[in-house]
């Protein structure tokens, strides 16, 4: 009777470390943070001469908390990035801050994509997001062009109409 006690409660036991690895095996340590860029989709896109305001999530995915995490963003030369706030204070296993970036292009800044590299560092960790964005005209003069031409052949076509319909 006793042996068979003695066998159930191995095997329970052997169940237990099985099935919940994480809470039987000691822990050590670990400080990891995620940095996600979140405007909404992709490709994201800037215009140049005008604020383009962008959202940080910062995110500690680790078990220990994470203290003065500094943001920064290398950018392309001429470019104008302001982080708010530049600094948090801290961050818990768990939790997630935001912060906003104000992208200025360069006004010399060419319709292509450029890169930036967004940063979280604090307490001995470091982590870099690449992202790139996407320059677009803020110049829509060819498409008023293109609709002053399309309404001159308009008119055009009315005037034809008109002159040839009453003959």
């Amino acid at each position: 009777m006793k042996i068979l006690r003695l066998y159930w409660l191995l095997v329970l036991a052997a169940l237990i470390v099985i099935l919940f690895p994480a809470s039987t095996l000691a822990q050590t340590e670990k400080k990891d943070l995620v940095i996600r860029f979140s405007p909404g989709s992709y490709p994201y896109e800037v215009r140049v001469g005008k604020d383009n305001i962008f959202y940080l999530e910062v995110e500690n995915t680790g078990n220990v908390v994470i203290n003065n995490i500094r943001l920064s963003v290398d950018k392309p030369e001429g470019w104008t990035v302001q982080v708010t706030p530049m600094t948090l204070a801290s961050l818990g296993p768990g939790a997630m801050q935001t912060a906003d970036a104000n992208v200025r292009p360069a006004s010399a800044a060419s319709k292509r994509d450029y890169q930036l590299a967004i940063v979280a560092e604090g307490d001995g960790i470091r982590r870099v997001m690449t992202v790139y964005v996407r320059v677009r005209d803020s110049n829509s003069m060819w498409l008023w062009i293109g609709i002053g031409l399309g309404v001159v052949v308009i008119a055009g076509f009315v005037f034809i109409f008109l002159r040839m319909g009453r003959q």
